[in-house]
């Protein structure tokens, strides 16, 4: 067992206990004979040649009585069972009494089928395997600056790499990884009661060839299937990096015996690639930096009271920048993107929440023994994201976020077990998951400038400005996409308890918290399903193509001031049913677009009365296709609902079904007509639409005269020119002058076009809760319909 001292390095450190069996380590020995003593030459140092094999029954370490089992160890050969892994060692000293290692280690496995903890028997975390051959060297002296520790260089290249990850027989594993590292002036030092190791300079590249999935245990770490064939792939991974750090590592855990990590990292470049099929999802340009304060590694119990490994922490924080998001074969950009972040304690809506993760044996309980189970809980205290397009950039400012639940990881096989359904592929669980965030509003510009509203404009991406829930299901990420690699997801996620805003004011203003006024989603439930949705890198961009997808949303108040107790609009329930929908997300805006006229240059554009808009390379295209199906069942279908007057229970609740209704059901898109001659009408067109977001200036005028609702005034028809040195950051011009029109508020600017060949609602029902339903229209039609729009919203104060 090992067994961590109060105080590191001055009380015992260690002691290894191998249960079962003790180490085995090979070597052959022979006796050199004369001939072979003859061809010996002086030379400088050493040289070890070895095959090595080693194999314990359990390794384990504990913590104030608790212990974590690390089962079935061994380390051989990667490609031979049985066989030892090629070792050699060069070991010279230097003129400057340093040691130097030269070394080679080649085709070595190192292997733990299971991890276990005490106290929860049958269950463990899973098995884990990795697969490498090295070559590097290594320097090790004594510290020169007046130092009482260890100085050292090192270097080395790993080739023919295998991580895996395995549960229940089927396994999951990053193949062909390659890495080359090289840290140089490293010192390890003791401070006090702390074990100091400062990086002044690390550098490294890495590429992962293919994320692969098998559901064959005969095939366990091998990147070919039973006939030879390659395991399909999630794609690829490649990166670099150049980062220094500072890491201190003392005794002592959050209670009792443990561990206590801090750290403090700067990412001075990096680049970080997903590869499909050789397309890529690239982030250049990366650098940043954090800090972490006092995380602490326990065995230990959960809120619960399950055994778990737990990591705990006081506080991180940091902030990181991606220079350009690109995709496709063009290597066309979306922008760049900033978040700072801190994690640290919070109190939110009268709870304390902290950062805390317990890993835990088991995984999902039908899914079979092995597993993961991470009992979770976290306090996003304040964080700001940005988005920087052609120069131009907005802040979502003072997003929190706080949750605490269940997340489970097994790698699973397609069929139902214990009636549950399971999928191929890495499946996460999320079971009764409580969780919030909301943001505080947007700035434009810059984080000094005033805080305004505008957060409602982020619903164009499915995302509220305050949202709490509950959250269970499952996402499975199955590997191969469309074709070739990728990914294809399946999931059933449900939400209960659900409260999110549409449209909502900021929490703080600058005086203190405030409960957030606006238009909400209450006492909400949702459940969703997708099958076979894939996602793969093109030529353009991502793409999704989705199978079939069904959920419903019943939302039992939509209400108006407060999420909790503003006035009530009444239910709505809203039904979702599509087949072979799709989605295409490429970099780039709109470009060059002329707003209010027509015409594809400056000049025609400013005869027909536009404005010509340059609003340049970067930027966002989103390229929807719905396919709306008609109904198959009451689960499976298109419908909208809105109740109203209903009658309360005994608590002055509403209750469903039980007030008047009006019902839009089986709405469906079809082509017009059965042009393939299969006898049903063709549904392949669906709904299209085409959205072009840009980050950009645009003119804003005043409403009426006066002061506005910050105190600025002007004159009705007055333009709003942004203004770092005027109350409020702006101020009102009759006639802007051509650097005043430099200085145009930013908003997002959307350029949108939605068309359909016909769009179908089987029938309009009113329902009265004695009366039951009456068909107030029967098979309501939409024919070619083309919208156009062109706009640009910018954040209001």
């Amino acid at each position: 067992m090992f067994r961590s001292s109060p105080a590191i390095l001055t009380r015992s450190a260690a002691v290894i206990w191998l249960a079962g069996q003790s180490v085995i380590a090979t070597a052959d020995l022979q006796r050199l004979d004369d001939s072979a003593l003859s061809e010996i030459r002086g030379q400088s140092g050493i040289t070890i040649e070895t095959d090595l094999t080693m194999s314990a029954d359990k390794l384990s370490y504990y913590d104030d009585g608790k212990g974590v089992h690390l089962e079935g160890m061994t380390v051989g050969s990667s490609e031979v069972a049985g066989e030892g892994a090629f070792h050699r060692t060069r070991i010279d000293i230097g003129s400057d009494a340093s040691l130097n290692l030269d070394y080679l280690v080649e085709d070595r496995r190192i292997e733990f089928s299971d991890i276990r903890l005490a106290g929860a028997p049958g269950v463990s975390m899973g098995g884990l395997f990795f697969d490498h051959s090295l070559e590097g060297t290594l320097s090790l002296r004594q510290q020169t600056a007046g130092g009482n520790g260890y100085e050292f260089d090192s270097a080395y290249t790993m080739t023919e790499g295998r991580l895996g990850y395995r549960t229940n027989g089927n396994s999951v594993f990053l193949d062909d990884i390659t890495m080359s590292v090289e840290a140089l002036g490293v010192t390890l030092e003791r401070v006090g009661d702390t074990l100091e190791l400062t990086t002044p300079s690390v550098t490294g590249s890495w590429q992962v060839g293919a994320i692969r999935y098998s559901d064959d245990p005969a095939v366990y770490g091998r990147r070919t299937d039973g006939n030879g064939g390659l395991l399909p792939s999630y794609g690829g991974l490649s990166g670099q990096y150049q980062l220094s750090s500072v890491t201190a590592l003392s005794a002592g855990g959050r209670a009792g015996e443990g561990l206590r990590f801090d750290n403090e990292t700067t990412i001075h470049s990096a680049s970080f690639l997903y590869l499909d099929d050789g397309r890529s999802l690239a982030l250049r340009n990366i650098s940043g930096a954090y800090q972490i304060h006092d995380l602490r590694l326990d065995v230990a119990q959960d809120w619960r009271g399950r055994p778990a490994v737990g990591l705990t922490l006081g506080r991180m924080q940091g902030e990181f920048e991606i220079g350009a998001i690109e995709a496709g074969s063009a290597g066309k950009s979306f922008g760049a993107v900033n978040l700072s972040f801190l994690l640290e304690d919070q109190v939110f809506d009268g709870r304390t929440y902290t950062n805390a993760l317990y890993l835990q044996g088991g995984g999902h309980a039908d899914a079979g023994a092995q597993g993961l189970r991470l009992a979770a809980q976290w306090s996003l205290k304040l964080s700001d994201l940005s988005y920087t397009e052609d120069g131009n950039r907005v802040i979502i400012s003072g997003l929190q976020s706080w949750g605490q639940g269940d997340v489970t990881v097994n790698v699973t096989r397609d069929g139902v077990k214990n009636g549950t359904r399971f999928y191929n592929g890495l499946r996460i669980g999320f079971e009764g998951l409580e969780a919030g965030y909301r943001i505080n509003g947007m700035r434009v510009g810059s984080e000094d400038a005033p805080l305004q509203g505008g957060t409602e404009l982020l619903l164009s991406l499915g995302i509220y400005p305050a949202y709490e829930f509950t959250l269970d299901g499952h996402i499975t990420l199955g590997a191969g996409g469309a074709s070739g690699e990728g990914l294809t997801i399946n999931s059933d996620v449900q939400i209960r308890d659900g409260r999110a805003a549409v449209i909502a004011a900021p929490y703080d203003e600058g005086g203190g918290e405030q409960p957030q006024k606006g238009l909400w989603l209450t006492d909400m439930s949702y459940d969703g399903h997708v099958r076979n949705r894939t996602l793969d890198v093109t030529d353009e961009g991502l793409a999704l193509a989705t199978e079939e997808s069904w959920s419903t949303m019943d939302i039992g108040n939509v209400r108006v001031g407060r999420g909790t107790d503003g006035e009530s609009l009444g239910r709505l329930k809203l039904q979702r049913f599509e087949q072979g929908s799709t989605t295409l997300i490429k970099p780039g805006g709109a470009g060059n677009v002329c707003v209010g006229g027509a015409g594809s240059s400056a000049s025609a554009c400013s005869a027909s009365g536009g404005v010509w808009e340059m609003r340049g390379d970067e930027g966002v295209t989103i390229e929807m296709k719905k396919i709306l199906a008609p109904a198959q069942g009451p689960e499976k279908r298109n419908a909208l609902l809105w109740e109203t007057n209903r009658e309360t229970d005994g608590q002055g609740r509403p209750v469903n079904g039980t007030g008047t209704q009006l019902v839009l059901d089986d709405i469906h898109t079809n082509d017009g007509g059965d042009f393939d001659g299969d006898g049903i009408d063709d549904n392949a067109y669906g709904v299209r639409t085409d959205l072009s977001v840009d980050v950009y200036q645009t003119r804003v005028v005043k409403k009426n005269d006066g002061p506005d609702s910050l105190g600025v005034s002007g004159a009705r028809g007055d333009e709003k020119i942004m203004d770092a040195s005027a109350p409020g950051g702006y101020r009102y011009v009759s006639s802007p002058s051509e650097s005043d029109r430099l200085n145009r508020p930013l908003g997002f600017a959307v350029k949108a076009e939605t068309r359909f060949k016909e769009l179908t609602v089987n029938n309009i029902d009113l329902v009265h809760p004695v009366g039951g339903p009456q068909t107030a229209v029967f098979g309501a039609v939409l024919q070619n319909v083309d919208i156009r729009a062109n706009l640009t919203a910018t954040p209001i104060p």
